[in-house]
């Protein structure tokens, strides 16, 4: 699990980073502690208050009014993370109620309150709701609309991070420079206490953006699996309303009673935690197979695309240097099914990596931290094949002697090589499929003509057998017959002779 969300975080890491700068920037220029002078020597003219009051003052300050603040300010994260288009259409519409009836409720101000925004995010909800509610046309909704729905959260995301860390900075500095004029410790200590405001406002904003990555893999890989149940009938709408539910539900629970909100929170984000390993594996195997190639279809596919992916894990540069190999294909592929060895076992949507070298073809994959699990495709009693799919490409093996039908092995790889699709067949040294699935129903047109021809020559030679027969058993009878006709028998005729 760790290993996993090290890895998601790494591939954020320059968004983070740039991130990271943007809010500390934020948080010096749009907050009072430019003018920190100012406000001790308006805090210290007030007089000064007891040490124990100011302890007071500060233990309320930070375990009371700013943990209800950060409560507020961050309530909408894991709801917007599992489901950005609900989330955000319900923020919305709350806001603009509230608005409306006088601002009753005090809830934190997002930009889906903005009636334009939340009339277009309302727009998109209900045609992506529609899209993922029908077997035909969820992954369509996925590829397109889906994506928007990625982006559009996590931009929401960063906004609310920029958003809070002014707000909360700004009730942090305030508070602490006067708690700590009161208690006449000086601006040293105002200083301190707003650079620990700044720090911590800014952390929860990154923390923040972890969660949105976290929740929204887990949601996005249930989005995948569901797909899998697409026999059920209305079991897309049924989903879709189920994931609306839920994530209305923890959103009103965190307006209406922010404090449990806190603890719902934490709760999913924890159970997301725990299955976002896997999630993570059935989100990247659906972006990789399906999504991807989905985009690069309406591009056209690159008949030039390299057989050395672009981005080898530092783990296979490793691997190949000690073991002095040297690879012309590098490609990621995902399993579908395994039944070759046990020493080389691969789950579903598991990630490998199909290798070829001068000594032939091998899938290598990372198993735990360090140890790298290697299966060498030849020199065993099975066929391997390549076939093309509208959805991917298939490597699968086959027992010797068995219909092609009976598949051991079953690996996939991104449709994107299929203009290449020969060259990987002669590369790899598998046997293009639909060659020989070709010459299989070539074979199997060949013997039913031949068996065609067979049946006619049966036919004919048992109705010649029948003819002879026949006219052997009708002669003695023919001879009677013209012995007792008066008018006697033509010498020069015979019936029986078919040459004459």
């Amino acid at each position: 699990m760790c290993e996993a969300l090290y890895k998601e975080i790494k591939s954020y890491k320059r968004l983070l980073i740039v991130y990271a700068s943007i809010l500390l920037l934020v948080a010096v220029f749009c907050s009072p502690f430019f003018g920190i002078q100012d406000f001790v020597v308006r805090a210290s003219e007030e007089g000064t208050v007891p040490v124990g009051e100011t302890i007071s003052t500060l233990t309320d300050l930070f375990m009371g009014k700013s943990l209800r603040n950060v409560a507020g300010a961050y309530a909408s994260v894991v709801g917007v993370s599992a489901e950005p288009f609900t989330a955000l259409v319900y923020l919305g519409l709350i806001e603009n109620i509230n608005r409306l009836c006088g601002s009753p409720l005090n809830i934190v101000s997002t930009p889906a309150g903005n009636p334009i925004v939340f009339l277009l995010i309302a727009i998109f909800f209900v045609i992506s709701k529609l899209m993922k509610s029908f077997e035909t046309t969820k992954l369509f909704g996925l590829c397109t609309l889906g994506e928007l729905e990625k982006y559009l959260g996590l931009v929401f995301i960063l906004a609310l991070g920029v958003m809070n860390v002014v707000g909360l900075t700004d009730k942090f500095a305030v508070a602490t420079v006067k708690a700590a004029a009161d208690a006449g410790t000086g601006s040293a200590t105002s200083v301190a206490m707003g650079v620990v405001a700044t720090l911590f406002s800014v952390f929860m904003a990154l923390v923040s953006v972890i969660v949105y990555l976290v929740v929204k893999t887990v949601f996005f890989g249930l989005d995948a699996l569901q797909s899998c149940f697409s026999f059920v009938p209305f079991s897309g709408a049924l989903f879709e309303i189920f994931k609306t539910v839920f994530v209305i539900v923890i959103l009103s629970i965190n307006v209406f009673f922010p404090w449990i909100g806190v603890a719902l929170n934490i709760i999913v984000f924890f159970i997301c935690l725990v299955l976002f390993r896997f999630f993570l594996s059935v989100e990247e195997f659906l972006r990789k197979i399906y999504i991807k190639p989905f985009i690069a279809r309406l591009r056209g596919f690159n008949d030039e695309i390299p057989f050395t992916y672009k981005k080898v894990p530092k783990f296979i540069k490793k691997y190949c240097d000690a073991e002095n190999i040297v690879y012309d294909v590098a490609i990621p592929a995902y399993a579908f099914k395994h039944k070759e060895a046990n020493d080389f076992r691969m789950k579903f949507m598991e990630k490998i990596w199909v290798i070829h070298t001068e000594n032939g073809t091998m899938f290598l994959k990372k198993k735990g931290l360090k140890k790298i699990e290697k299966y060498e495709l030849f020199g065993k009693e099975k066929m391997y094949y390549l076939r093309k799919d509208f959805r991917f490409l298939e490597i699968f093996s086959n027992p010797k002697d068995e219909k092609l039908s009976k598949k051991d092995l079953r690996a996939v790889i991104s449709v994107e090589y299929v203009l290449r699709f020969d060259e990987l067949c002669d590369l790899l040294g598998f046997y293009n499929y639909h060659v020989v699935k070709e010459n299989i129903k070539q074979t199997k047109k060949e013997l039913k003509a031949e068996k065609r021809e067979a049946r006619k020559e049966a036919i004919k030679l048992r109705i010649s057998t029948f003819t002879d027969g026949t006219v052997e058993k009708l002669k003695p009878v023919y001879a009677k017959v013209t012995a007792a006709l008066p008018f006697g028998k033509d010498e020069d005729v015979d019936y029986f002779d078919y040459d004459k």
